[in-house]
C-alpha cells in the first residue's frame, strides 16, 4: 500500500512530533496516499509537511477530547477493555490512541477495506470492514466506547436513525457512545431549520463515496433526542457538548442508564487562533501579531510559547488586547533570535490554563517571515 513520501521527514515536522505526541519516539507517522482526510488537508496547504503538520494536529486534538471524556467516565484509561472507532479512516487519531490504550483493545471500522487493511498494518489493532447497510453490519462484540466522529454529519435520514441504533446495541453496559454532528446552528440563515428537523446535502469532502448516501448533515438537538428516546425505548441518556469536536462540531455522549452529570466533567475546549503577521527588526527581535479565541467560561489564555530547535525561548513579551469578538483576543509577541538562523524551526504555540493547546506555525524561520510578512528582511 503506497504511502505518502516522509521519508525525508522535515526538521519541522519532526520538531512538531516531539512536541505534540506522548512518546515520539514510537509514534508512526506512516499517511497512506489515499487517505481523504490528508489529501484535504494538502489541497488547503499545498505543502506535503505543512499538510502532514494539520491533519496529526486535528488528530491530537481529537484524542485531547476523547481523553476528557475517557477520563471522566472510567476514571483510568486502563479500564477499557474495548475500543471501537468508527468510520476511522487511515487512522488519524489511531497513531495518538494506541500511545494511551493498548492496541490490543482498540477496533477500527472503515467502509474504505484498504483502510482497515493500512490500520491493521501500521498500527496492530483490529479491523472491521464496514457496511453500507447497518443491517448487515454484524458483529458479536460490545464496547466499552464507541466513537464515530464525522459520521453522522454525514448521514441522511433513511441511515442516521439505523446506524445509530446499530452502534448503541453494540454498548456494553458501562458503555458510552460519542458522535459528532453539524449542529444546526452552523447553517446559514436562508436554510435555518427547527430543533426536531434534519437537513441533508447531497455533497461532501470524499472523492468516491456516493453523495446521496455521505453527503453533509445537519441536525437539531431535539431531532438527536427523538432518535435516541426512538431507538432506546427511553432508555438511553445523553449529553450535548456544543462545539465538542475540533471547536466546530457538536458532540453527543450516550449511555444506557444515568450515570454521570456532564456538569462534572468540567469540559475544556482548546484555545484557536491564527498569526496574522510577523517581523524581523534590525536588532534581530522577531515581532508576531496576531489573535486567538478562548471559549472555556474558567479559563483564560495562559502564554504564547515560541521554541527555536526545541528549545523554549523564555522572556518573550506578550501584549493581550480584548478583540471584537468575545473570547478573542489580539496579541502581540516580541522575542530575541540570538544566534537563529533563517534555517532554524521556530514553533508557536497557545497554551490556555487547562493546558491545552494551539499550534499556531512549525516551520523555518525564513518560511515564517515570508509567509506573514511583505518584508524581505531575513534572519542572518
Amino acid at each position: 500500500m503506497s504511502l505518502v513520501d516522509l521519508s525525508r521527514q522535515s526538521l519541522a515536522l519532526q520538531q512538531f512530533i516531539q512536541d505534540q505526541t506522548l512518546s515520539p519516539a514510537t509514534f508512526n507517522s506512516a499517511i497512506c496516499h489515499q487517505d481523504e482526510m490528508y489529501l484535504f488537508a494538502l489541497a488547503n496547504h499545498g505543502i506535503p509537511d505543512r499538510a502532514a503538520i494539520r491533519y496529526y494536529f486535528n488528530g491530537r486534538r481529537i484524542l485531547d477530547t476523547v481523553r476528557q471524556i475517557l477520563t471522566w467516565h472510567f476514571e483510568d484509561l486502563s479500564q477499557i477493555s474495548s475500543f471501537l472507532d468508527f468510520a476511522s479512516g487511515y487512522g488519524r487519531l489511531t497513531r495518538f490512541l494506541v500511545q494511551e490504550i493498548s492496541p490490543e483493545n482498540i477496533w477500527i471500522s472503515d467502509i474504505y477495506a484498504e483502510a482497515v487493511q493500512f490500520q491493521i498494518e501500521q498500527f496492530q489493532v483490529r479491523g472491521i470492514v464496514s457496511t453500507t447497510d447497518p443491517d448487515d453490519y454484524f458483529l458479536q462484540q460490545q464496547f466499552d466506547c464507541i466513537l464515530a466522529c464525522s459520521f453522522f454529519s454525514h448521514l441522511p435520514q433513511s441511515t442516521f436513525l439505523s446506524w445509530l441504533k446499530k452502534l448503541y446495541s453494540l454498548l456494553s453496559p458501562q458503555g458510552i457512545l460519542m458522535f459528532s454532528v453539524h449542529d444546526r446552528a452552523l447553517l446559514p440563515p436562508h436554510l435555518a431549520i427547527s430543533p426536531s428537523d434534519l437537513l441533508f446535502i447531497p455533497n461532501s469532502e470524499s472523492r468516491t463515496l456516493d453523495v446521496n448516501e455521505y453527503g453533509t448533515t445537519y441536525v437539531g438537538e431535539t431531532f438527536v433526542a427523538n432518535c435516541l428516546n426512538s431507538l432506546s425505548q427511553g432508555e438511553a441518556v445523553y449529553s450535548r457538548i456544543p462545539l465538542g469536536i475540533c471547536r466546530y462540531q457538536d458532540l453527543y455522549l450516550v449511555t444506557r442508564t444515568p450515570q454521570k452529570s456532564l456538569s462534572s466533567l468540567q469540559f475544556s475546549h482548546h484555545p484557536q487562533g491564527k498569526i496574522e503577521r510577523c517581523e524581523l527588526t534590525e536588532a534581530g527581535n522577531l515581532i508576531l501579531t496576531g489573535w486567538v479565541s478562548e471559549i472555556n467560561p474558567n479559563s483564560q489564555l495562559e502564554a504564547i510559547l515560541v521554541l527555536i530547535n526545541g528549545t523554549l525561548i523564555p522572556k518573550g513579551l506578550l501584549s493581550l488586547q480584548p478583540g471584537s469578538d468575545e473570547g478573542q483576543w489580539s496579541w502581540s509577541y516580541h522575542v530575541n533570535l540570538e544566534d537563529a538562523t533563517q534555517e532554524s524551526i521556530i514553533l508557536i504555540k497557545a497554551v490556555n490554563s487547562q493546558g491545552l493547546e494551539w499550534v499556531f506555525e512549525t516551520t523555518t524561520i525564513g518560511m515564517l517571515l515570508k509567509t506573514y510578512s511583505n518584508s524581505d528582511e531575513t534572519c542572518s
